[in-house]
Protein backbone atom coordinates (compact mmCIF):
# COMPACT_ATOMS: atom_id res chain seq x y z
CA UNK A 1 0.00 0.00 0.00
CA UNK A 2 1.04 3.84 -1.07
CA UNK A 3 0.00 6.61 0.44
CA UNK A 4 -0.96 9.10 -2.23
CA UNK A 5 -1.73 13.20 -1.42
CA UNK A 6 -3.70 15.48 -3.34
CA UNK A 7 -3.04 18.94 -4.17
CA UNK A 8 -6.46 19.91 -5.20
CA UNK A 9 -9.01 23.53 -6.67
CA UNK A 10 -12.41 23.18 -6.79
CA UNK A 11 -15.33 26.46 -6.75
CA UNK A 12 -17.39 25.43 -3.84
CA UNK A 13 -20.39 27.29 -5.09
CA UNK A 14 -22.41 23.92 -5.62
CA UNK A 15 -21.19 22.15 -2.90
CA UNK A 16 -22.34 21.55 0.57
CA UNK A 17 -18.27 21.69 2.12
CA UNK A 18 -15.83 18.95 1.63
CA UNK A 19 -16.71 16.28 4.40
CA UNK A 20 -19.52 13.39 3.39
CA UNK A 21 -22.64 13.74 5.10
CA UNK A 22 -25.90 11.72 4.99
CA UNK A 23 -27.70 15.07 2.60
CA UNK A 24 -26.04 16.87 0.17
CA UNK A 25 -23.56 17.12 -2.66
CA UNK A 26 -19.80 16.85 -1.25
CA UNK A 27 -16.59 17.29 -2.79
CA UNK A 28 -15.39 14.00 -0.91
CA UNK A 29 -17.97 12.14 -1.78
CA UNK A 30 -17.49 13.60 -6.02
CA UNK A 31 -13.85 12.72 -5.42
CA UNK A 32 -14.76 8.80 -3.87
CA UNK A 33 -16.83 8.11 -6.79
CA UNK A 34 -14.47 8.94 -9.53
CA UNK A 35 -11.49 7.25 -7.73
CA UNK A 36 -13.00 4.22 -7.44
CA UNK A 37 -13.39 4.15 -10.93
CA UNK A 38 -9.94 5.03 -11.71
CA UNK A 39 -8.10 2.88 -9.16
CA UNK A 40 -10.83 -0.35 -9.70
CA UNK A 41 -11.53 -0.40 -5.53
CA UNK A 42 -12.59 1.82 -3.13
CA UNK A 43 -10.77 4.30 -1.52
CA UNK A 44 -10.94 6.27 1.46
CA UNK A 45 -9.96 10.36 0.53
CA UNK A 46 -9.04 12.16 3.72
CA UNK A 47 -8.87 15.97 3.49
CA UNK A 48 -6.91 18.60 5.32
CA UNK A 49 -10.00 20.26 6.75
CA UNK A 50 -14.14 20.31 6.99
CA UNK A 51 -14.48 23.47 4.85
CA UNK A 52 -17.84 25.45 5.01
CA UNK A 53 -20.50 24.68 1.98
CA UNK A 54 -19.59 27.14 -0.44
CA UNK A 55 -16.12 27.85 0.47
CA UNK A 56 -13.53 27.89 -2.62
CA UNK A 57 -9.58 26.53 -2.55
CA UNK A 58 -6.82 26.80 -4.49
CA UNK A 59 -5.02 24.56 -2.34
CA UNK A 60 -6.90 22.33 -0.83
CA UNK A 61 -4.65 18.91 0.61
CA UNK A 62 -5.91 15.38 0.54
CA UNK A 63 -4.58 11.75 0.95
CA UNK A 64 -5.39 8.22 -0.12
CA UNK A 65 -3.89 5.04 0.04
CA UNK A 66 -3.91 2.31 -2.43
CA UNK A 67 -2.09 -1.09 -3.63
CA UNK A 68 -2.81 0.12 -7.35
CA UNK A 69 0.53 0.76 -9.21
CA UNK A 70 -0.34 3.52 -11.56
CA UNK A 71 1.67 6.30 -11.65
CA UNK A 72 1.20 9.33 -9.59
CA UNK A 73 0.49 11.55 -12.96
CA UNK A 74 -1.67 9.00 -14.76
CA UNK A 75 -4.05 9.22 -11.33
CA UNK A 76 -3.60 13.00 -11.89
CA UNK A 77 -4.98 13.04 -15.49
CA UNK A 78 -7.54 10.48 -14.57
CA UNK A 79 -8.67 12.40 -12.33
CA UNK A 80 -9.15 15.45 -13.87
CA UNK A 81 -10.62 13.96 -17.03
CA UNK A 82 -13.68 12.66 -14.72
CA UNK A 83 -13.92 15.57 -12.37
CA UNK A 84 -16.59 18.22 -12.68
CA UNK A 85 -15.40 21.24 -14.40
CA UNK A 86 -15.65 23.30 -11.23
CA UNK A 87 -13.01 20.91 -9.54
CA UNK A 88 -9.41 20.48 -10.41
CA UNK A 89 -6.64 18.14 -9.31
CA UNK A 90 -3.45 20.66 -9.60
CA UNK A 91 -0.73 17.68 -8.50
CA UNK A 92 -0.88 13.66 -7.31
CA UNK A 93 2.27 12.74 -5.50
CA UNK A 94 3.36 9.37 -3.44
CA UNK A 95 4.49 9.90 0.11
CA UNK A 96 5.63 8.69 3.39
CA UNK A 97 2.92 6.39 4.97
CA UNK A 98 3.22 8.48 7.97
CA UNK A 99 1.62 11.13 6.15
CA UNK A 100 -2.04 12.38 6.67
CA UNK A 101 -4.05 15.01 5.31
CA UNK A 102 -5.33 16.39 8.40
CA UNK A 103 -2.58 15.93 10.96
CA UNK A 104 0.59 16.59 9.57
CA UNK A 105 -0.23 20.05 8.57
CA UNK A 106 1.71 23.10 10.29
CA UNK A 107 -0.95 25.99 9.22
CA UNK A 108 -3.49 26.97 6.64
CA UNK A 109 -3.66 30.25 4.47
CA UNK A 110 -7.15 31.33 3.99
CA UNK A 111 -8.16 34.92 2.07
CA UNK A 112 -11.52 36.77 2.06
CA UNK A 113 -11.87 39.20 -0.71
CA UNK A 114 -14.23 41.84 -0.80
CA UNK A 115 -15.55 43.79 -3.58
CA UNK A 116 -15.85 47.94 -2.78
CA UNK A 117 -17.96 49.50 -5.24
CA UNK A 118 -21.16 50.97 -5.42
CA UNK A 119 -22.04 48.67 -8.32
CA UNK A 120 -22.29 45.32 -7.16
CA UNK A 121 -19.36 42.89 -9.27
CA UNK A 122 -20.51 40.49 -12.46
CA UNK A 123 -18.23 38.00 -12.92
CA UNK A 124 -16.34 38.21 -9.74
CA UNK A 125 -19.71 37.50 -7.86
CA UNK A 126 -19.39 33.94 -7.14
CA UNK A 127 -15.91 34.24 -4.78
CA UNK A 128 -16.75 37.86 -3.36
CA UNK A 129 -18.02 39.98 -0.91
CA UNK A 130 -20.26 42.82 -2.32
CA UNK A 131 -19.62 45.94 0.48
CA UNK A 132 -20.93 48.99 -1.22
CA UNK A 133 -20.39 51.26 1.63
CA UNK A 134 -17.04 52.49 3.00
CA UNK A 135 -14.35 50.58 4.58
CA UNK A 136 -11.62 52.06 6.32
CA UNK A 137 -8.60 50.29 5.57
CA UNK A 138 -5.80 51.77 8.58
CA UNK A 139 -8.90 50.80 11.27
CA UNK A 140 -9.26 47.32 9.90
CA UNK A 141 -4.95 46.95 9.78
CA UNK A 142 -4.88 48.52 13.26
CA UNK A 143 -7.59 45.74 14.56
CA UNK A 144 -6.39 42.87 12.86
CA UNK A 145 -2.85 42.98 14.67
CA UNK A 146 -4.51 42.00 18.36
CA UNK A 147 -4.93 38.85 16.53
CA UNK A 148 -1.46 38.51 16.18
CA UNK A 149 -0.14 35.91 18.02
CA UNK A 150 -1.19 32.78 20.20
CA UNK A 151 -4.46 33.56 21.94
CA UNK A 152 -7.65 31.46 22.89
CA UNK A 153 -10.40 32.22 20.07
CA UNK A 154 -13.41 31.16 21.77
CA UNK A 155 -14.57 34.80 20.33
CA UNK A 156 -14.54 34.02 17.04
CA UNK A 157 -15.72 30.09 16.97
CA UNK A 158 -18.69 29.08 15.74
CA UNK A 159 -21.45 28.33 17.67
CA UNK A 160 -21.54 24.65 16.91
CA UNK A 161 -17.94 24.47 16.77
CA UNK A 162 -17.14 21.29 18.84
CA UNK A 163 -13.36 21.93 18.84
CA UNK A 164 -11.90 20.95 22.28
CA UNK A 165 -8.88 23.47 22.15
CA UNK A 166 -10.18 27.29 20.91
CA UNK A 167 -6.10 28.37 21.38
CA UNK A 168 -4.69 28.98 18.13
CA UNK A 169 -1.51 30.64 17.04
CA UNK A 170 -2.46 33.67 14.34
CA UNK A 171 0.93 34.45 12.23
CA UNK A 172 -0.37 37.11 10.35
CA UNK A 173 -3.48 38.99 9.15
CA UNK A 174 -2.83 41.26 5.59
CA UNK A 175 -5.42 43.69 4.48
CA UNK A 176 -4.27 45.06 1.38
CA UNK A 177 -6.37 46.97 -1.36
CA UNK A 178 -6.16 46.09 -5.37
CA UNK A 179 -8.07 48.18 -7.33
CA UNK A 180 -11.86 47.56 -6.13
CA UNK A 181 -10.77 44.67 -4.05
CA UNK A 182 -10.18 45.01 -0.06
CA UNK A 183 -8.23 41.65 0.14
CA UNK A 184 -7.81 40.06 3.96
CA UNK A 185 -5.19 37.06 4.16
CA UNK A 186 -5.17 35.14 7.27
CA UNK A 187 -2.89 32.47 8.01
CA UNK A 188 -2.37 30.56 11.78
CA UNK A 189 -1.50 26.99 12.94
CA UNK A 190 -5.33 26.08 12.56
CA UNK A 191 -8.70 27.12 12.89
CA UNK A 192 -11.76 26.96 14.60
CA UNK A 193 -15.51 26.76 12.71
CA UNK A 194 -16.25 29.65 11.32
CA UNK A 195 -12.98 31.11 12.84
CA UNK A 196 -11.64 32.80 9.44
CA UNK A 197 -15.06 33.94 9.16
CA UNK A 198 -15.90 35.55 11.82
CA UNK A 199 -12.48 37.60 12.11
CA UNK A 200 -13.15 38.78 8.60
CA UNK A 201 -16.90 40.06 9.56
CA UNK A 202 -15.51 41.40 12.70
CA UNK A 203 -12.63 43.26 10.93
CA UNK A 204 -15.65 44.78 8.18
CA UNK A 205 -17.00 46.23 11.44
CA UNK A 206 -14.00 48.32 12.39
CA UNK A 207 -13.76 49.05 8.60
CA UNK A 208 -17.25 50.78 9.05
CA UNK A 209 -16.04 52.12 12.38
CA UNK A 210 -18.44 50.19 14.06
CA UNK A 211 -15.66 48.10 16.26
CA UNK A 212 -12.25 50.49 17.14
CA UNK A 213 -8.75 48.27 17.56
CA UNK A 214 -8.99 48.88 21.36
CA UNK A 215 -12.76 47.06 20.87
CA UNK A 216 -11.41 44.05 18.91
CA UNK A 217 -8.98 43.66 22.15
CA UNK A 218 -11.93 43.57 24.40
CA UNK A 219 -13.79 41.17 22.05
CA UNK A 220 -10.48 38.75 21.97
CA UNK A 221 -10.28 38.51 25.48
CA UNK A 222 -13.84 37.83 26.43
CA UNK A 223 -13.81 34.79 24.70
CA UNK A 224 -17.65 35.25 24.35
CA UNK A 225 -18.83 34.96 20.51
CA UNK A 226 -21.93 36.93 20.84
CA UNK A 227 -19.17 40.17 21.53
CA UNK A 228 -18.00 39.91 17.70
CA UNK A 229 -18.89 40.35 14.77
CA UNK A 230 -21.05 38.72 12.04
CA UNK A 231 -19.98 35.55 10.30
CA UNK A 232 -19.15 36.83 6.82
CA UNK A 233 -20.63 34.55 3.85
CA UNK A 234 -18.65 31.39 2.56
CA UNK A 235 -18.41 32.78 -0.87
CA UNK A 236 -15.61 35.43 -0.46
CA UNK A 237 -13.41 33.03 1.47
CA UNK A 238 -10.72 30.84 -0.26
CA UNK A 239 -8.23 28.46 1.43
CA UNK A 240 -4.95 28.60 -0.68
CA UNK A 241 -2.63 26.66 0.72
CA UNK A 242 -2.08 23.99 3.62
CA UNK A 243 1.39 23.96 4.93
CA UNK A 244 3.60 20.77 6.10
Amino acid sequence: MRTVRLVVGFQGTHYEGWQSQRKGNTLQEVFEKILEKVLKHKAHLVGSSRTDSGVHAIGFAAHFRTANPLPDKKIKDALNFYLPRDVVVFSAKTVSGLFHARFSARGKLYRYDIWRSPTRPLFEAPFVLWHPGPLDAAWMKKAAKVLTGRHDFSAFRGRDGGERNPVKNVRFVRIRRIKRLVRIEIEADGFLRHMARIIVGTLIEAGRKKISPEKMAEILHSKDRAKAGPTAKAYGLTLVKVKY
